[in-house]
């Protein structure tokens, strides 16, 4: 209980300073490196936050939206990469997430980030295509793609690319949705002070959401994605 009260909390803003900058020391091993990318790879990439069904031509979503990845803060390679040597529980990725619907069910799409308190800065785009766009009766089902990119930190490279299936099905207000993503992680130094290989992490993990509706235009998402590495996440934006 008090593990989703701190996640609450953090998802509606009560405290973004969550880490430190990222910085190497001679002290980061091989084996460091390859946990470090693994873990902030998954946080920085660029997550649905949406149901399956599409925009439609006219359609427009602008959003602010706040992703929370559960790090190892007790392993070795976030002390050693953390300027300050004490990371948080918790890494809070806030983000400017902008979609628009094109013909024939496509969705593409862009995210923003600076992460407070941080050098992290990241940007990311996405595309989407609705393979059934959905009926009073039978549910959205969409592929997507996503690429993400980290900026702001010298010592690390860092991309992600993501191939999700959603599904989704409106009832009234609400939207339910579920997926499945496999997700790559490409990371590499560029540190002085050591010398490591790169990094290439292939992931696997579920995701779940729902999308609520009350006022015309007001969209608030809330999505949790399941894989060794947890996250969760809250977007409050304008949808029409």
């Amino acid at each position: 209980m008090r593990k989703i009260l701190v996640i609450m909390m953090l998802l509606l803003g009560a405290n973004f300073v969550l880490a430190n900058d990222i910085k190497f020391t001679d002290k980061v091993t091989q084996e460091d490196f390859n946990n470090f990318v693994k873990e902030l790879g998954t946080a920085l990439l660029f997550n649905p936050n949406a149901p399956a069904e599409p925009l439609g031509i006219i359609g427009f979503d602008v959003s602010l939206e706040t992703v929370i990845t559960d790090i190892s803060e007790d392993e070795a390679y976030w002390k050693k990469l953390i300027v300050d040597n004490a990371p948080n529980s918790y890494l809070a990725v806030p983000r400017l997430h902008v979609q628009k619907g094109l013909p024939f069910n496509i969705d593409v799409g862009a995210m923003y980030v600076v992460v407070p308190d941080t050098n992290i800065k990241l940007w990311g785009l996405e595309a989407k295509y609705a393979i059934l766009e959905g009926t009073t009766i039978t549910p959205a089902i969409s592929i997507r793609a996503s690429y993400s990119k980290l900026q702001g930190v010298d010592d690390v490279d860092l991309n992600t690319q993501s191939l999700d299936v959603l599904i989704s099905k409106g009832v009234f207000m609400l939207t339910p949705y579920a997926g499945a993503s496999i997700f790559k992680t490409n990371g590499s130094e560029n540190s002085n002070l050591v010398t490591l290989r790169d990094v290439s992490e292939n992931n696997y993990r579920l995701l779940a959401g729902i999308q609520f509706s009350p006022l015309p235009l007001l969209s608030i998402n809330g999505e949790i994605s399941l894989g060794e590495v947890p996250q969760y996440g809250l977007k409050i934006g304008f949808r029409f």
